[in-house]
């Protein structure tokens, strides 16, 4: 079963980008929950741009994905869920959840470490909020995020499905918890028990610091409940960016590449 999902995890992965992406992008356009602040156009071609920097040099840098470097860790033996006599189901999950914590984890401490929020603050500095904003990441962060990936599949070595259905609900979860939709009230506090909601992240790219460290996760909500960075859906309306950036700059390829080395504001 794994070497079945393996010569078909590429594709399965675009599937899911390319499907979410397309629908929630059809939803926001037709009911956006707010109006665009920038160009449509101008943004949407930034953020690709990035994305396709981002993925030559993954390929460049690491050769293979995520789920291929879990083939070869599974095939020695290596991690901490290959030592111990644990069923599948329950490994299954403890690789899923590990990928998830990871993504809580690293997200905290590029908020944390100077040099770091750098090369982050690139996601924060998009005072509009879509789909688009799932992708706009600086290649520097893209890299870091995989190599922690990398390093959490050679600790625990988890199963390959696991691995390849972490990336994928992953893929999913980015673009519809920064989709600029309005998700029911009533079907958003049942969301909220499992998953990210679109309402509870975009707290997150508040321009309030006190709300940037605030629902660090990406997947599940449960990190944030553990941690205490939680914070329920917010009812008011408020702005997102980051204060002081001036907002032109953001839809600029060239000041947002070159954003890491700029002096922290």
């Amino acid at each position: 079963m794994d070497s079945t999902w393996l010569s078909n995890g590429g594709r399965w992965e675009s599937y899911v980008f390319l499907g979410a992406l397309f629908c929630f992008a059809l939803l926001e356009t037709f009911r956006p929950l707010r109006a665009p602040q920038l160009s449509t156009t101008r943004r949407w071609l930034n953020h690709g741009v990035l994305l396709a920097i981002s993925a030559v040099l993954n390929i460049v840098v690491f050769r293979g994905g995520a789920v291929l470097f879990a083939i070869l860790i599974t095939a020695k033996g290596y991690g901490l869920l290959n030592k111990f006599a644990l069923n599948y189901p329950l490994r299954f999950a403890a690789g899923f959840l590990a990928a998830d914590l990871m993504h809580y984890v690293s997200h905290r401490i590029y908020h944390r470490i100077p040099f770091l929020w750098r090369i982050h603050r690139v996601h924060h500095t998009d005072p509009d909020f879509d789909v688009t904003t799932s992708f706009r990441f600086h290649p520097f962060e893209s890299l870091l995020t995989q190599a922690a990936n990398f390093a959490v599949i050679a600790l625990f070595g988890p199963p390959v499905m696991a691995v390849l259905a972490a990336e994928i609900v992953t893929l999913f979860q980015d673009i519809f918890e920064h989709a600029n939709i309005e998700v029911p009230p009533a079907l958003d506090r049942i969301l909220q028990v499992f998953l990210i909601s679109p309402s509870m992240h975009r707290i997150h790219h508040s321009t309030l610091i006190t709300d940037q460290n605030r629902n660090f996760g990406t997947i599940v909500p449960w990190w944030d409940r553990l941690f205490g960075t939680f914070a329920p859906s917010a009812t008011t309306e408020f702005e997102t960016g980051l204060q002081g950036y001036p907002k032109e700059h953001s839809a600029s390829l060239v000041h947002t590449l070159k954003m890491p080395f700029n002096k922290v504001e």
